[in-house]
């Protein structure tokens, strides 16, 4: 992260931190309403809940601690539910990975803002003279409270990663929040559930209201794990291949890099920029069965060298669409050495039929290998490079990536020696 921004997301996460903490103090002191055993028992609930939270894509995490949050406020107002919120705010993973202190203030402040502008709607809208816990206007109440609660949670958050990575908002926040909208909704229903079971049986409904969600949130913290665990696994073949030969090392990390700055101009969603980031680092698996040889050949590849070498996307392929959350898109390493006019390989696509992350692929891959020291030859400038990319748009380029592209290596040139000329 850059010095200004770095700058820029630490007076924002310090600006988040102080409205919280005014926020809480406003509550704190307008309603004195604490109930020592809803503390107890949703502070306990609401610490487990957060510390068996599964991580989101690019930051945050998702859990049922905000269901748990949203019945003690339900149950006993908003100063216990903001003791409670506050209870949250200490997970042990955070603490012993040592994140940075701006990360846990920024936490406490958008967590306790949530929760406190959620519990002043709550405490306006919401009629506690009613007998019937069911009295439609207050379900619709307690529905409109969730997604409050949800919006200024979701969109601090957003805020934070869009400035530290320069990523618009809103890219960020569908990439991030939006598939969480109906698990927040039933979320909201567990709250008045958990709420309604309280008040006609007691806490000890707790048991059987709470702590099951618990555990299938754990079982789904324990699926991202092995997805993790599965993605790195592959990716230590690739880097032990590639550290075999000095002269591809780092490849598949440039490439994802050449891959997301692509993307970001073509402005995909981040869900599809993450896809790509992971293909691109795999794109070159397939090469696992080639012989060193023939990828280290310091002169002409034969005839039967290149048999080999085109089989590789295709043994890349195979790997790749048994990867679960990537299978979907496992044909952009299939085609990514196909070429616009039809000439390339494995199959000869052309154009229309080649899909998009394999055209960003294509030209990604192309450029670094352009841009590297080869066994037979010397590595191209860029200046080079952009010609050869001109000459080839149209025929084994896609010509807007091509141009996409163009445009993003004079830019990083300009940016590097603050000068226009290549």
């Amino acid at each position: 992260m850059s010095k200004v921004k770095e700058l820029n997301a630490k007076i924002y996460v310090s600006v988040v931190f102080l409205i919280g903490i005014l926020l809480a103090i406003y509550i704190l002191y307008k309603y004195r309403d604490v109930s020592i055993l809803g503390v107890v028992l949703f502070g306990v609930l609401v610490f487990i809940a957060d510390n068996l939270s599964a991580p989101l894509p690019k930051a945050g995490s998702v859990s049922v601690n905000f269901g748990i949050t949203f019945a003690s406020l339900i149950l006993f107002g908003p100063s216990t539910a903001l003791i409670v919120t506050i209870i949250s705010i200490f997970n042990i993973k955070e603490f012993t990975k040592r994140v940075p202190y701006y990360k846990h203030l920024f936490n406490a402040g958008q967590y306790i803002i949530s929760i406190c502008i959620t519990s002043i709607v709550f405490d306006l809208l919401y009629k506690k003279n009613v007998e019937s816990f069911f009295y439609p206007s207050n379900i619709g109440v307690i529905f409109l409270c969730a997604y409050v609660f949800f919006m200024l949670n979701t969109i601090l958050t957003a805020g934070v990663l869009s400035i530290s990575e320069r990523i618009n908002i809103f890219n960020v926040w569908v990439f991030n929040f939006a598939w969480i909208i109906p698990y927040h909704f039933f979320l909201s229903a567990m709250a008045i559930a958990i709420s309604f079971l309280y008040k006609l049986y007691g806490p000890f409904t707790l048991i059987f209201t709470s702590l099951p969600l618990i555990m299938a949130q754990y079982s789904y913290l324990l699926r991202i794990k092995e997805r993790k665990a599965i993605l790195n696994s592959i990716m230590q073949i690739v880097r032990i291949m590639e550290a075999k030969d000095v002269y591809t090392a780092g490849h598949s990390i440039r490439v994802a890099s050449f891959c997301e700055q692509i993307s970001r101009k073509l402005r995909l969603n981040e869900y599809d920029i993450e896809i790509l980031n992971n293909l691109a680092n795999l794109h070159d698996i397939g090469k696992v069965q080639i012989d060193l040889s023939i990828l280290n050949k310091r002169w002409k590849l034969s005839k039967a060298d290149w048999v080999e070498i085109k089989k590789h996307p295709i043994v890349g392929y195979d790997i790749v669409k048994e990867i679960d959350f990537l299978k979907g898109k496992a044909d952009a390493i299939l085609y990514h050495h196909e070429r616009i006019d039809g000439k390339g390989y494995p199959f000869g696509k052309e154009g229309k039929d080649i899909p998009l992350f394999a055209k960003i692929l294509a030209i990604a891959d192309a450029y670094d290998a352009m841009t590297s020291d080869r066994p037979y030859r010397r590595a191209l400038t860029k200046q080079e490079s952009i010609d050869e990319l001109e000459k080839n748009k149209g025929k084994q380029f896609d010509i807007e990536i091509c141009d996409i592209f163009i445009n993003i290596i004079k830019e990083d040139q300009m940016g590097s020696s603050g000068e226009k000329k290549i």
